[in-house]
């Protein structure tokens, strides 16, 4: 059991560390967790601590609403956090980050619908962005569920993004991809005219290409 539980805790300090590195998140915003489904025990990163400085003592572990480890005080958002696992009981892992690109568009209330790109077509499909909800309380996560039904990346309106995964790994990618489509993006329209694929070859993507959104869901 203390091997699992260090294991989860360097995991966490693994990852927030490469967030930090990658700029997507800061002292102040953005935070990962880990669920454990077997002890009911979710391991999230602590508040207001550079994620540069994370170790593992201060990872804090939350039972119930209630913090039973960590040297450092929970986030104030584990509330986004549990809402977003229990919407998706077939994950274990959230990664709440504050990415530049993705936060612009939850800035403006905005879902993200692009067709100019084979990965963000596959991938994701489109991002919704949920309607303002107050930070640090479980409004921040209304509307999650509906959401995450479909979607294992959504904005939250005004805020950040929220990802479910797997495992870690799994959430934090997706939103690394997103990022980075959306960063592409902005150059392209900076270069140019951008030019969407013609839907019928959209349609023809989803439907044939394994990697396809419809594809992975099918039973």
């Amino acid at each position: 059991m203390a091997n699992k539980v260090n294991d989860i805790k360097k995991e966490i300090v693994l990852y927030a560390k490469l967030l930090d590195a990658k700029g997507l998140v800061n002292t102040l915003e953005g935070n990962i967790s880990i669920f454990d489904r077997e002890t009911g025990e979710l391991y999230i990163t602590p508040s207001g601590t550079r994620k540069a400085f994370v170790d593992e003592d201060m990872v804090a572990v939350v039972k119930d609403g209630k913090q039973i480890a960590g040297s450092v005080n929970r986030s104030s958002e584990y509330l986004l956090h549990e809402a977003a696992l229990k919407a998706r009981p077939d994950c274990n892992a959230v990664a709440h980050i504050h990415a530049p690109y993705l936060t612009a568009y939850a800035y403006c209330n905005q879902t993200i619908k692009l067709k100019c790109s084979t990965t963000f077509s596959l991938v994701f499909g489109e991002i919704p962005c949920l309607p303002y909800g107050e930070a640090g309380t479980i409004h921040i996560a209304d509307g999650i569920e509906e959401a995450m039904k479909e979607h294992d990346l959504v904005l939250l309106g005004n805020h950040g993004c929220v990802a479910v995964g797997q495992t870690l790994e799994d959430a934090v990618k997706i939103i690394e991809a997103a990022e980075e489509v959306l960063k592409i993006a902005k150059i392209a329209g900076e270069v140019g005219t951008i030019v969407d694929i013609p839907d019928d070859k959209l349609e023809s993507l989803f439907e044939h290409h394994p990697g396809s959104k419809r594809n992975r869901n099918k039973k």
